[in-house]
């Protein structure tokens, strides 16, 4: 319920609200958050390219929305590009991992599990 209660409900609030949401309901363990930065930046040319990379890796994620949920930004002007992003899902392990349509695009970024004890 935490996925679909922060993703929905939450995110309208100011940050404050969503944080002691948060704090009050994150289990490290029952939840990780990753990092996912993008391997082939350097491959990035054209901002409407890098747009549909990670148009069709959401449509291709679009099973997932029970499972976690993330944000991925695009930094950067054309030929000096950055896609990275944060994600939340059950589990421990990278969920990522569950389901083939979900390892298609995230095998092209590195991913790190953020440590949730440390500030």
């Amino acid at each position: 319920a935490m996925v679909s209660t922060q993703s929905t409900g939450y995110w309208n609030e100011e940050t404050p609200v969503i944080m002691k949401y948060f704090d009050e309901n994150y289990v490290d363990g029952e939840w990780s958050i990753w990092t996912a930065v993008y391997k082939y930046n350097n491959e990035l040319t054209m901002t409407h390219k890098t747009n549909n990379l990670v148009k069709g890796m959401f449509q291709r994620l679009e099973t997932m929305k029970k499972h976690a949920f993330g944000l991925m930004y695009i930094f950067g002007n054309p030929n000096d590009q950055v896609i990275a992003g944060i994600w939340m899902g059950r589990g421990d392990k990278s969920f990522f991992l569950e389901d083939d349509n979900w390892t298609t695009d995230i095998v092209h970024y590195d991913l790190e599990r953020l440590d949730m004890s440390k500030p």
